[in-house]
């Protein structure tokens, strides 16, 4: 190794140490923490949904017609007949009962007239008022325990209610519209054999609709019911008022659902299944800070600059997400944070920043 070497290797070793000890501390973007009591507010999409969504089933077995299509976006009204369940077979079993009913009290009248002639007028009228084509007439009163003795014994009250019962199972046959409404699912269709039990289809109310909106769990302290929520479709601004708050959490979103009921004066323009933008109004929250949600790294650490320009991290306590920041505790007034992802940050590292911040939340 001649001396022109060692003199190039010398001069390349301390030109590294020059430019190493150029090198300045990284300039940081920070803030003053001000804790406060702050606004709320809490912005999600909701969903239209019905107030009143249920399937219409059967509780009889036969063959089914439907007085509407029964196909999604059919409309009805209240108390509007939706399917017949054919009933021949039932009608005809229900008369042939009805006119044994008769062939009993019949057998039984000539002792009424012996034992009970005070009331056999009231028992010959009962049976004369029969009609096997219509509802059976109310019952007699009994008169005292003997006439109820003989009347029980002769299965005069008992098989009374049996064909009450036939008829009240007799008008199921006929299934009608609960309330103004339309078809949003089909599940078969006219001349299907229906066994009971089975769904028809599923309905919707008209007219009462309600906004599903998600929340956070962590949110959900934050939230009370009569809450105001503004809510936005196609800039058409109105508002709405929080009346339930569910206790359960959606599995796959892990979130947990808010209703709010809407001005009806709106619905008009709002159908089931439309999505809206929602933001709900809060009470504020006390003694808290709000901070970039970039600042916050494994998931509740931040960094701060101590009065040596030196960094820490903290941990802190998140109270409540917002958009784009964090509603913390943990921080202390004056407290100067560092607002975006650092690279290769570590522990007492040397930064720069700007002294003269204002003291604000960002």
């Amino acid at each position: 190794i001649n001396i022109s070497e060692v003199m190039m290797f010398i001069w390349k070793k301390r030109e590294i140490e020059t430019d190493n000890d150029s090198i300045e501390p990284k300039f940081v973007k920070t803030i003053l923490i001000k804790n406060g009591t702050i606004p709320f507010t809490i912005s999600s999409f909701g969903r239209v949904v019905s107030s009143t969504s249920i399937n219409l089933s059967t509780e009889v077995q036969g063959k089914i017609s439907g007085l509407i299509p029964l196909k999604k976006g059919s409309e009805f009204s209240k108390d509007q007949v939706i399917v017949n369940v054919d009933s021949k077979d039932a009608l005809l079993a229900l008369n042939a009962r009805k006119s044994n009913y008769l062939n009993i009290i019949s057998l039984s009248l000539p002792d009424l007239l012996i034992d009970f002639s005070d009331q056999y007028e009231k028992w010959s009228n009962f049976f004369n008022s029969i009609d096997v084509e219509k509802d059976l007439p109310n019952f007699p009163d009994f008169s005292n325990s003997k006439e109820k003795n003989f009347i029980i014994t002769r299965n005069i009250l008992s098989e009374y209610y049996n064909i009450k019962s036939d008829e009240a199972r007799f008008n199921k046959y006929t299934i009608t519209a609960p309330f103004d409404g339309s078809i949003v699912e089909a599940y078969t269709d006219n001349g299907a054999i229906i066994n009971p039990g089975s769904p028809i289809i599923k309905i919707i109310r008209k007219g009462k609709l309600e906004i599903e909106i998600p929340i956070t769990v962590q949110n959900k302290e934050y939230v009370q019911i009569g809450d105001t929520v503004f809510l936005n479709e196609n800039n058409i601004e109105f508002e709405g008022t929080i009346t339930r708050i569910g206790e359960f959490v959606n599995p796959n979103t892990q979130n947990l659902s808010v209703y709010v009921n809407i001005n009806k004066l709106n619905e008009n323009i709002l159908y089931d299944g439309m999505y809206l933008e929602a933001i709900i109004t809060c009470a504020g929250i006390d003694n808290v800070a709000e901070i970039p949600r970039r600042a916050v790294f494994d998931e509740k650490s931040i960094y701060t600059v101590n009065k040596d320009l030196q960094l820490n991290s903290i941990q802190i306590d998140i109270k409540a997400t917002k958009e784009n920041t964090f509603l913390v505790t943990g921080l202390s007034d004056s407290t100067r944070i560092v607002v975006e992802p650092i690279i290769n940050a570590k522990k007492n590292m040397e930064v720069s920043i700007e002294l003269d911040q204002p003291k604000s939340n960002p």
